[in-house]
């Protein structure tokens, strides 16, 4: 079994990883392994509140974007969840691990999305091509979160859209670190999630890294801050379910 990266080797002010290559790696063999389970436990861990996210972000595009970029796509239900607003025409849905792209297949709406496999740190597309692009917790997963939201930049056309789902971590609060209104989710979750791991898709290390691996990122207020210094405009954080995920998003300027 592949090892996963230490947690620790993250820079916590920036989010990038101490060996990147070694990083991508490792987090690529995850994904592999626990693809045929992802989905199914997506949903038991978050007693489907993941299903009331995405619809929540696909609800913030622009009505009549033609062209959606779902990065670190997964699975594909972002992408999916677009479509079926009625916003967005056409999704590519790009991932760097196959084994993920390939449970899209199937699914309803799956014809209008086409499969990519692909680095978001070196997207296989030319200039300023989406007219929006959405990320479904990935965002936490990339070696280089920085070089990560250059590249989204890049892709998006003036004016598009970017949107991020993310499980970020928790922001100090006046009663003192990690005791908001998530505090005993995100501590439940520390627990449950290597146990049902374990029991569900017999891989209790992939399940270790989802909480661990919330702790050691960035903060939602970080995160958009790296945004705006990436010269991205008009960017919000909207809390969801009291903060156990954050619905992080700008826009590329039109100059």
């Amino acid at each position: 079994m592949t090892r996963l990266p230490a947690i620790h080797d993250r820079d916590l002010a920036t989010g990038r990883a101490a060996d990147p290559a070694a990083h991508a790696r490792a987090v690529r063999a995850m994904f592999a392994r626990i693809s045929r389970h992802y989905d199914r436990l997506n949903h038991l861990l978050s007693w489907n509140c993941d299903r009331r996210w995405r619809r929540r972000a696909a609800a913030r595009l622009d009505p009549g974007t033609v062209w959606v970029l779902d990065l670190c796509a997964g699975t594909g239900d972002l992408g999916l969840a677009c479509l079926a607003a009625g916003r967005a025409r056409q999704v590519v849905a790009v991932d760097f691990t196959p084994q993920m792209l390939a449970r899209l297949a199937g699914k309803p709406g799956a014809t209008a999305v086409r499969a990519v496999a692909g680095d978001a740190l070196c997207l296989p597309f030319r200039d300023a091509w989406a007219d929006a692009l959405v990320v479904g917790f990935g965002v936490r997963n990339l070696a280089d979160p920085t070089a990560g939201a250059r590249e989204m930049r890049r892709v998006l056309r003036p004016g598009g859209q970017l949107l991020v789902l993310e499980f970020f971590r928790a922001e100090a609060h006046a009663a003192g670190p990690g005791r908001g209104p998530a505090a005993p989710v995100r501590k439940l979750l520390a627990g449950l999630v290597p146990c049902v791991g374990r029991l569900a898709a017999g891989d209790r290390a992939a399940y270790t890294y989802l909480p661990e691996s919330m702790d050691r990122f960035l903060s939602a207020a970080a995160y958009r801050e790296l945004l705006a210094q990436e010269g991205f405009a008009d960017v919000f954080v909207e809390r969801l379910t009291l903060g156990v995920a954050h619905l992080v998003g700008g826009r590329r300027p039109l100059a």
